[in-house]
């Protein structure tokens, strides 16, 4: 017997054999005989025995007790709208119970809110049941009858044919026999017409007649069994009831075209036709998507559509395409979304994936999660947490807070859009520092962009003067205090702000203005080798490249970083922080780079403020580092007028930081204008600069001569060589081995040394004398009057 494979009692060959059972006495080892034996033939398959002992039953597993859930119960069902309860109806939890009877509840109110609208529609029950009487009505009459119809009138129009041929005939003149002929055949042919016309409607009247019997005839009997085998009046009711089932069912489907038809469809599907703060979440999936595949032509993979307290809020995928189409294309999706503000749809290009996008719809309040103005006692916070103190927040009430140690902000926006709130913002939280000097610069609004803060200012600069020594100041001690580092012990080669080393922050409001007052500034020539003075706008940028390891930084609030509103300081799109409000599109290029606008950058869509509408303003998208390095607008926070006055004051009774000794020295000789705001209207007209007595002399010879256009150089020397001629005598004006100066060259020295001091220059422009045929160059009277301040209507 050959060897035995016990786990499928098979031989080698695949034979099956009976199962070896090896007992514990037997012998192991085989006997093998020397000679070899004669093969056996294959033994005959074998029924399998087993001899094993069964094992033993198990016990019967107890009852379960408990109720029985069916899978119908399990089912949740299809939730079009979108407000399903989460807790599942089958945890038979009260809270459960009650969210599901609430849930059918609005359900119940929905379906009957929307066959009531239906019935207004052309699928409402009467439009329906007159719509399946004409039908049944157009069925009995069949073609049999529309064929009589049409033979009747066609026998009606020959006759009138034929009276009117034989009208013709008889009191015809000319052609009596032709015209006779033609009434002949006009009668005969109207004959004929009427014998085919009475044919049609006798077929007509019996075919009528056996489709009115079957519709008419089963319709009035159910109105008679009804009457007879159910009381009376109510059987009778009862089978009108159902002849108008049956009307409603025969015209349930309206005659319209296809647009009408699709129209009533959405308007029955519940598809809502204006955007509302109110509707549901599927509802508004539904408008959405319609309009970006079908208006906005955007490939749109899936969507997910998040109801939050502001609005709604999309996870948008879109197939093989990037955001660029949508973003440029938002004022068309604002227009395919009725109800959704002007220019409020915003979007937000995802870092996960190129095709990802987040799409947010406000709704008319989106930013009641922002905050008042959280309170900020004096002295506080360190300039080590300012990237932590609120000044705005998110339509989510995500805050916005930044940073101020060592780094620089500029605030970019229109007229009206809110700089100067976001600015005050901010100084709310600079003022309350113990370890900063703020001082302040404002050359458009006189010192008002600071409101009650300028009180808590160390200088507040209001004319280019001010501003120049405020400047000076804060770039003298900016390129000097890193002779102090070793000194203090500030190894890291920075300057570390503390209550007895303070960093300086420069607030400069209205930025165009200061650079406008640059261009105006004028130096005296000096001599040899003399450095000529940097102008106001210089100063700044100084300070931005020089002054940062000093801990001496800029916040800077400007309309726009083009040319064209700031000349050549478009290096403060280079500053580590911007701000940016409603502004146009070359800043965002200028500022974030090309193709940001693609990625959600869009404070070009931003409005301003209008009259007494607030629309946009204060509204930023901030670009600060990692913690603001997506396209997402934040509000500033504000507070009321009265508790921004308390404020001030308070943290200016607390007193406010002083500079440290080493930096002090650097400074000695300068003296900062304005400290704690001052009273622009009181000390003004004190430290006015006198008129200069060239200028009034000169004025005074211009009213002797009736106010012309202008003077020619030499008319203008003759008379002043007049008023005094000792000191314009020319030969006081020689140079020293040189030749003698013209009359238009020593007025134009004399000129330029008393106009330069003051910041100012007059030079000859065209102008036309009275009466004369073309202009000539000269001093003008419209440029003295500026130049002396006296109204141009004077």
């Amino acid at each position: 017997m050959n060897e035995t494979d016990e786990r499928t009692a098979q031989n080698g060959r695949g034979e099956a054999v009976a199962k070896v059972i090896r007992l514990p006495f037997a012998d192991t080892t085989p006997e093998v005989s020397e000679t070899p034996a004669t093969e056996a033939p294959a033994p005959a398959p074998a029924a399998r025995v087993d001899m094993t002992k069964p094992a033993p039953r198990a016990p019967a597993p107890a009852p379960v007790e408990g109720t029985v859930f069916t899978a119908k119960e399990w089912d949740l069902g299809e939730d079009p709208e979108g407000d399903a309860p989460w807790i599942s109806p089958a945890l038979r939890t009260p809270e459960g119970r009650t969210a599901r009877r609430q849930y059918h509840q609005r359900q119940a109110r929905r379906r009957a809110r929307r066959w009531a609208a239906r019935q207004w529609t052309p699928r409402g029950i009467v439009p329906t049941t007159v719509r399946g009487g004409v039908r049944i009505q157009r069925w009995v009459r069949g073609v049999e009858g529309q064929n009589a119809d049409a033979a009747k009138r066609r026998a009606e129009m020959l006759a009138r044919e034929a009276e009117r041929a034989a009208r013709r005939a008889q009191f015809a003149l000319l052609h009596r026999d032709a015209k006779k002929k033609a009434s002949d055949v006009a009668q005969q042919e109207s004959s004929m017409a009427l014998v085919q016309a009475a044919a049609a409607v006798s077929t007509a009247r019996s075919k009528i007649f056996q489709r009115a019997a079957a519709a008419y005839g089963s319709m009035a009997g159910i109105d008679a069994a009804g009457f007879v085998f159910m009381d009376g009046l109510l059987g009778l009711g009862a089978g009108v009831l159902v002849n108008i089932a049956v009307l409603a069912r025969v015209g349930r489907e309206p005659d319209m075209s296809p647009e009408e038809l699709e129209e009533l469809e959405r308007a029955e599907a519940g598809l809502p036709d204006r955007f509302e703060m109110g509707m549901t979440p599927r509802a508004f999936e539904a408008m959405l998507y319609e309009a970006l595949v079908q208006e906005v032509k955007v490939a749109v993979h899936s969507l997910r559509v998040l109801p939050r307290e502001w609005g709604f809020e999309v996870e948008l995928v879109l197939k093989n395409q990037t955001p660029e189409k949508l973003s440029e294309n938002l004022g068309l999706l604002e227009a395919c979304l009725p109800g959704v503000r002007t220019n409020s749809a915003l979007l937000q290009q995802s870092k996960q994936a190129r095709n990802e996008c987040v799409l947010r719809i406000p709704g008319d309040d989106p930013w009641k999660a922002v905050p008042e103005l959280p309170y900020r006692a004096p002295k506080s916070i360190s300039t080590h947490d300012l990237h932590q103190a609120q000044m705005g927040a998110d339509m989510s009430g995500r805050v916005l807070a930044l940073p101020g140690k060592r780094t620089s902000v500029s605030i970019i926006g229109k007229p009206r859009s809110g700089k100067s709130t976001v600015l005050r913002a901010y100084l709310d939280a600079l003022t309350a520092t113990r370890d900063r000097i703020i001082v302040g610069i404002d050359l458009g609004s006189y010192g008002a962009g600071f409101g009650p803060y300028a009180q808590c200012m160390a200088a507040v600069a209001r004319t280019p003067a001010e501003a120049r020594t405020v400047l000076e100041w804060a770039l003298t001690i900016g390129m000097h205090r890193p002779k102090l580092f070793q000194r203090l012990g500030m190894v890291e080669g920075n300057w570390e702000a503390s209550p007895e080393y303070p960093g300086i922050t420069v607030v400069i409001d209205e930025f165009p203005a200061l650079v406008t007052a640059a261009r105006a500034e004028t130096f005296p020539k000096g001599e040899d080798g003399e450095e000529k003075p940097m102008k106001l706008d210089e100063l700044v940028r100084q300070i931005h490249l020089t002054s940062a390891k000093s801990d001496d930084v800029l916040v800077i609030a400007s309309h726009s970083v083009t040319k064209e509103k700031i000349g050549d300081n478009t290096w403060l799109a280079e500053v580590p922080v911007q701000v940016m409000g409603a502004c146009d599109r070359d800043d965002i290029v200028q500022i974030v780079g090309k193709g940001a606008m693609a990625e959600g950058w869009r404070p070009d869509r931003l409005l301003p403020a209008m009259g007494d509408d607030v629309n946009d303003a204060s509204v930023v998208y901030p670009l600060a580092g990692a913690a603001y390095c997506e396209p997402i607008p934040y509000r500033a926070c504000i507070t009321s007028g009265e508790e921004a006055d308390r404020r001030a004051e308070e943290r200016a009774a607390a007193g406010l930081c002083q500079l440290d000794a080493g930096s002090q020295g650097f400074v000695s000789g300068i003296v900062l204008p304005n400290p704690g705001g001052g009273e622009p209207w009181e000390d003004g007209e004190a430290e006015e600069e006198p008129l200069p007595v060239l200028l009034r002399t000169i004025r005074t010879i211009f009213g002797d001569f009736g106010n012309p256009s202008g003077m020619t150089e030499d008319e203008l020397f003759d008379q002043l060589h007049q008023f005094d001629p000792t000191s314009w005598d020319l030969d006081r004006f020689v140079p020293e081995g040189g030749e003698p100066m013209s009359k238009g060259a020593v007025l134009a020295l004399v000129l330029d040394k008393v106009l330069a001091p003051r910041g100012q220059k007059w030079t000859k422009e065209s102008y036309r004398p009275k009466g004369a045929p073309k202009t000539v160059k000269g001093y003008r009277l419209l440029d003295l009057k500026r130049l002396i301040g006296e109204a141009d209507g004077s």
